[in-house]
C-alpha cells in the first residue's frame, strides 16, 4: 500500500460509455501537484472542449449567444495497458490551446483533477459514495501492539547458542469504537521454507466499514483523527502511508457457491496528506492503545469535535518545518486560548463567563488539571506564558526573551499533551513517568 510519492505518468484513455463506444485519449499522472491529474487532448469545436472554458471568460457561439462552461462528470472511467481506474470527485483545472492554419487544425489539452483514484475500479460511479475506508497509518501497529507474529528468544543457561522462534498468526480484528465500526485489522506474510532470507512483515490496517454507502468524508474524518491521536502521543508528524477502499456494488465470489466478500482496492487521493515514515524502533509514546482501550478512543472522538479550534492549531506546530519561536509561540497561544474555554465549559462555567477569561487564567485552568502529572511546573508558569504570546503578538509590547520563550514553549506542549492524556484515561502515574 505504501509507496513513493514519485511522479508516475501512465497513458490511456476515458471510457465515456460503458460499451467503449465513446474514448478520449488521456494521461494520468498520479503525484502531480499533490494529487491525480488528468490530461486530455482534444479538438476546438469538439467534446469535450468546454470541459475546459473558464467561468471568467466569454464564449459566443454560432448565433451570438454565450456559451457557458460545461462541468464534467463528478466520476470518470480511465482504462490503460496496467488495469482500470476509477476516478472520483473530477473537476476542471483548465487548459489551453493552439491554432495553426485556422480553426481547422487547433487543438488543446484539457486538465482534470480527482479527489481519489481507484485502481482496478469496474465503474468509478460505484464509489461515488463509498461502503468501507481502510488507512496504513505510520506507527499503528506499535501504537496498538497489534501483530500478525510474534518472535520468542531463548537463552539456555548451559551456554548453548540461543534459539529464535517466530509463530505466525494473525489476531482478529480489534474494535475500536462504534463510529462507522472503527476496528484495527492486520495482515502478514511468511517465508517460503525454500527461501534463503527469512522474512516475515506485519501490517496494521485502520477500517471503517458500514452497509449503508456514506460519504467519502465521513469515513476520512474518523480516519484522519485517529492519525492525529498517534501524533499527539509521539508528537511527531505522523502521516499516512496508503489507504484502501471497498464498494458493495463490486462484491466479488471467490468460489459460485460461497457469498460474495468485499473487494478492497487501492487509492491515490491527495486528500489525507501522505508522508514518509517517522515512527522509530525506540518511541516512547506518552500514552499508547492498552492506556486508554477502546473507551479512550471513543473520548478521543468527542474530544476532537469539541475542541476542534484548539486541536487544529496546536497539530499545526507538527507541520512547521523551518518556523521561529515567534511562530511556534503564537500557534500554541491560540490552541491554549480554545483549550483554555472549553475547560471552563467542561467544568460548569457558563459560556458568557468563560469567554471573559484571559489567556493566564485559561492557561491557569489546565495546568491546575494537570499539576499531579507536572509538579515541578513553576507557579508563575501561566503569567509567563501569557505575556511571552501577548508580547509575540503586539509589535507594541517590549520584545521577550528567545530563551524565556522557547523554555515556555516547550513547557506548554507538554502540559496541553498532558492534559489531553488525562482526558483520555491514562494514568496519573503513566503520564508523569513518560514526560520525565
Amino acid at each position: 500500500m505504501a509507496e513513493a510519492a514519485a511522479s508516475r505518468s501512465r497513458v490511456g484513455h476515458l471510457r465515456l460509455k460503458d460499451d467503449y463506444s465513446e474514448l478520449l485519449p488521456a494521461t494520468l499522472d498520479e503525484h502531480a501537484r499533490g494529487g491525480v491529474l488528468l490530461r486530455v487532448p482534444y479538438l476546438l469545436g469538439n467534446s469535450p472542449e468546454r470541459w475546459f472554458w473558464s467561468d471568467l471568460g466569454q464564449y459566443i457561439g454560432e448565433n451570438g449567444k454565450v456559451l457557458p462552461p460545461e462541468q464534467p462528470p463528478t466520476e470518470l472511467d480511465y482504462f490503460d495497458n496496467k488495469g482500470t481506474v476509477g476516478l472520483v470527485g473530477c473537476r476542471s483545472a483548465g487548459g489551453g490551446s493552439f491554432s495553426i492554419g485556422g480553426f481547422a487544425a487547433a487543438s488543446g489539452v484539457g486538465e482534470l483533477v480527482a479527489n481519489f483514484a481507484v485502481e482496478k475500479a469496474a465503474h468509478a460511479r460505484n464509489y461515488a459514495k463509498i461502503n468501507g475506508f481502510r488507512s496504513e497509518i505510520d506507527g499503528l501497529g506499535n501504537w496498538l501492539d497489534l501483530w500478525a507474529h510474534r518472535t520468542m528468544m531463548t537463552f539456555p543457561k548451559d551456554g548453548t547458542p540461543m534459539s529464535v522462534t517466530t509463530t505466525m498468526e494473525v489476531p482478529p480484528d480489534l474494535r475500536l469504537a462504534g463510529r462507522l465500526n472503527l476496528r484495527a485489522t492486520v495482515r502478514g506474510t511468511a517465508p517460503s521454507w525454500q527461501e534463503s532470507e527469512v522474512r516475515y512483515t506485519s501490517r496494521t490496517l485502520l477500517q471503517t466499514y458500514t452497509t449503508s454507502e456514506r460519504d467519502w468524508a465521513e469515513h476520512l474524518q474518523v480516519h484522519r483523527a485517529m492519525r492525529d491521536l498517534l501524533r499527539i502521543a509521539i508528537w511527531k508528524p505522523v502521516a499516512f502511508l496508503g489507504h484502501e477502499v471497498t464498494s458493495d456494488k463490486e462484491k466479488t465470489a471467490i468460489k459460485s457457491d460461497t457469498e460474495p466478500q468485499s473487494r478492497w482496492c487501492e487509492v491515490k487521493t491527495a486528500a489525507t496528506g501522505m508522508g514518509p515514515a517517522v515512527w522509530g524502533k525506540s518511541e516512547r509514546p506518552l500514552f499508547v492503545f492498552a492506556d486508554i482501550k477502546s473507551a479512550g478512543v471513543r473520548k478521543w472522538l468527542k474530544f476532537g469535535e469539541e475542541n476542534r479550534r484548539g486541536l487544529r492549531p496546536f497539530l499545526r506546530l507538527l507541520d512547521i518545518r523551518e518556523g521561529t519561536i515567534d511562530e511556534h509561540m503564537a500557534q500554541l497561544g491560540i490552541a491554549l486560548e480554545a483549550f483554555g474555554y472549553q475547560a471552563f465549559i467542561d467544568s460548569g462555567t457558563s459560556a458568557v463567563r468563560a469567554d471573559k477569561k484571559t489567556l493566564e487564567q485559561r492557561v491557569r485552568k489546565i495546568v491546575q488539571q494537570v499539576a499531579s502529572c507536572l509538579p515541578a511546573t513553576p507557579v508563575t508558569f501561566a503569567k509567563d506564558l501569557a505575556d511571552g504570546y501577548n508580547a509575540v503578538k503586539h509589535a507594541n509590547r517590549p520584545e521577550p526573551d528567545p530563551a524565556d520563550l522557547v523554555a515556555n514553549y516547550r513547557l506548554g506542549v507538554k502540559v496541553v499533551r498532558a492534559w489531553i492524556a488525562l482526558n483520555l484515561g491514562a494514568a496519573e502515574a503513566v503520564i508523569t513517568e513518560r514526560l520525565s
